[in-house]
């Protein structure tokens, strides 16, 4: 939806209408819309905080004990199941990483990055 009311309120400012409020979208691509996927929010934070900590390189392997994304350690990707998903996180996926990473931040909070979350304005 947001995509339709961009576009939308691009053409409106170019037609140089006068109301305030830009044309609703006809009722057919406001239907269509309802079944698109909602966003994930929390991927955004993880991505920032990827990009901190490892220049969004999910498949990092710097060889100084921390991997994947979110430079976990081995003792946090093994104590938030990240086993389940890959021997390391390097190895596993963006999700399983944010999974496991979900995990952490429960028990943690954010200082399980402590410098990168200080840096973003996590905590």
């Amino acid at each position: 939806m947001a995509a339709l009311l961009g576009v939308a309120l691009i053409l409106y400012a170019i037609d140089g209408g006068v109301t305030e409020e830009p044309p609703a979208p006809p009722p057919d691509e406001v239907a269509e819309e309802a079944h698109e996927n909602p966003p994930e929010p929390i991927y955004t934070v993880w991505d920032r905080l990827a990009a901190c900590e490892s220049t969004s390189n999910w498949s990092a392997n710097t060889r100084n004990g921390y991997y994947g994304g979110l430079q976990m350690d081995m003792t946090f990707w093994r104590n938030y199941g990240g086993q389940a998903f890959a021997t390391r996180p390097d190895l596993a996926s963006r999700a399983a990483q944010i999974a496991v990473a979900e995990r952490g931040l429960v028990a943690q909070g954010w200082r399980a990055w402590p410098s990168c979350s200080r840096r973003l304005g996590l905590r």
